[in-house]
């Protein structure tokens, strides 16, 4: 049974969203689209660079960027797809990554790598907080992690 997860970075400065895209695109083995909430705003993702989805984000109106790539490769495994939307909602953006993953008991194992990536990149992007969890992570109580903290889901049934 696959089940849905997510990673949420919350207030991404605008000007760091290009870099903080590229990281994510590096561990990536294509990206296979590049969608927008706006009209007329789609584009081929071959032709769409990080600094033009910034400079999108940074300027323009509110809106939703989804970037779909394929085999994103985390220390734990390689989740063959992946959501990356950048949400840009009074003049602050919000970064989520979200995935399935078939639960053959690497789920904790990919959700415990994923909190020490996220950890790293919330203090290289300098993002707010940084949570993630079963979908929605919203809700606290479908997290492993917020922050730094662990829980209330556990990483390992020990």
């Amino acid at each position: 049974m696959n089940n849905s997860f997510e990673v949420v970075f919350e207030k991404v400065p605008p000007q760091k969203i290009g870099e903080l895209v590229s990281e994510l695109l590096s561990h990536a083995g294509e990206t296979e689209c590049i969608e927008f909430s706006e009209e007329n705003a789609g584009g081929d993702s071959r032709a769409f660079t990080p600094d033009e989805l910034a400079d999108k984000l940074s300027t323009g109106p509110d809106l939703t960027a989804m970037i779909r790539v394929r085999r994103f490769n985390t220390s734990a495994a390689i989740i063959d797809l992946v959501l990356i939307r950048a949400i840009k909602y009074d003049n602050l953006i919000d970064l989520e990554i979200s995935f399935d993953i078939d639960d053959g008991g690497k789920s904790t194992e990919i959700m415990q790598a994923l909190h020490q990536y996220a950890l790293g990149i919330a203090s290289s992007f300098s993002t707010g907080d940084v949570y993630g969890g079963m979908e929605p992570a919203r809700d606290c109580a479908t997290r492993y992690f917020t922050n730094s903290k662990s829980g209330p889901l556990p990483f390992s049934e020990d």
